[in-house]
């Protein structure tokens, strides 16, 4: 792992990815890039070094101007507040909004990990939240990790990873993207699976979830094959019971236990207080 992307918009909210990316990045020794999306006229990427060299001639440019800088000295202050030794930020203001502005940053940055702050709440009105999370989502050719306030790095030894049956390669293929961030923690994954009771029986399916496990290089891990018509109670039950601190979804349809648009499965995972949700859209890889 070698960079992380943490969209802000400076909330506490947004800080919480912030947060969330230093412990990362102290363990792993990826960069941490702070990104501000805000429209502006005054180019693409309004950079915390380099020149700035403008002829302030209206007053709605000075306005902005001034916002500008105010929020380079919120980056700023929030590296200095996060950084330390063995943590290295860097920071911009990129003129776009936040879901275009993702899908180019991705284009043009090598990024492994987006760590986003997010309230949990549909209703709210922070630009970090709900929608807007599921917005980076499907754009995201990396992981998203999302975060809400009171989470505990502790637990971290413990991560659910709530995982289907996938044709082909894909799932070790999304395993070892979080297997990064299991060793960062030298985590125990627990794979959980939530069964259909027509599809095939647990011990086939324990095996080809091992097979994946195995695909993956998973260091420490369990595959638990559980029974429920509510795929995302079971697997919240399942993270309480083991106490885990992270819970991850990796899918690649709308289908089954990850129509994470439909029926929202990743938001209420979300909701559960101070437990990180990473999903990988492997459509989008």
């Amino acid at each position: 792992m070698k960079k992380i992307l943490v969209p802000t918009d400076l909330s506490p909210i947004a800080e919480m990815g912030v947060k969330l990316a230093a412990e990362i990045a102290k363990r792993s020794g990826a960069i941490v890039s702070l990104v501000n999306f805000t429209r502006h006229p005054f180019g693409k990427s309004f950079t915390a070094t380099g020149d700035i060299n403008l002829k302030i001639d209206e007053e709605g440019n000075l306005y902005t101007l001034q916002l500008l800088q105010a929020n380079k000295a919120k980056l700023d202050a929030l590296t200095q507040q996060y950084g330390g030794p063995g943590i290295q930020f860097e920071y911009s203001i990129v003129d776009d909004e936040l879901k275009d502005g993702i899908d180019s940053y991705l284009q043009q940055e090598k990024i492994d990990l987006i760590v986003m702050g997010t309230s949990g709440e549909e209703s709210a009105q922070e630009a970090f939240t709900g929608n807007h999370t599921e917005q980076v989502i499907g754009v995201s050719t990396c992981p998203v990790l999302s975060v809400r306030d009171g989470f505990v790095i502790d637990n971290f030894e413990n991560m659910v990873v709530a995982v289907d049956v996938i044709h082909g390669n894909q799932v070790s293929s999304g395993l070892n993207t979080l297997k990064h961030l299991a060793d960062c923690f030298d985590a125990h994954v627990h794979l959980v699976h939530v069964r259909d009771r027509a599809s095939d029986s647990p011990p086939v399916l324990d095996e080809y979830f091992k097979s994946m496990a195995e695909a993956a290089g998973l260091k420490h891990y369990f595959v638990t094959v559980l029974e429920g018509d509510d795929p995302a109670e079971a697997v919240i039950g399942f993270a309480r019971d083991v106490k885990a601190g992270l819970i991850a979804v990796i899918k690649n349809s709308k289908d089954g236990i990850f129509r994470i648009f439909s029926n929202h499965f990743s938001d209420r995972l979300v909701k559960e207080v101070g437990r990180p949700v990473f999903t990988y859209n492997l459509q989008n890889a």
